[in-house]
């Protein structure tokens, strides 16, 4: 009797291959699906198949007037390029590892959880 395997390992899951929806640039935050984000670990062209890297903290820069606590669900806005704590049209990108308060500056984010 044959044994067949319910999963198959297919990549590690640190880093997974991306097809370029626009140009992209190493350490380019980008929305991978509908509720995730990756963070480019190389660069690419429209059509091109690259690397992002979806697990990690990462240092990202917040929007200036939110005030973000450790713990707080986090959320990149694509169009302002930023991490914000607003959820509508923006995509889940993660947790706050650090806080900021209501001014300039960036936060570390553990994404994908």
């Amino acid at each position: 009797m044959a044994i067949v395997k319910e999963a198959i390992e297919k990549l590690k899951g640190a880093i997974v291959p991306f097809v370029c929806t626009s140009e992209v640039t190493v350490g380019d935050v980008v929305p991978f699906g509908s509720k995730m984000v990756g963070v480019a670990v190389s660069s690419g062209l429209t059509g091109e198949s690259i690397s992002l890297e979806i697990e990690k903290v990462w240092t990202i820069k917040a929007k200036t007037e939110d005030v973000i606590a450790v713990g707080d669900s986090v959320y990149w806005d694509n169009t302002a390029k930023e991490i914000t704590t607003t959820d509508t049209d923006n995509t889940p990108a993660g947790k706050a590892i650090t806080a900021k308060g209501a001014s300039a500056g960036t936060i570390d984010v553990k994404i994908n959880i």
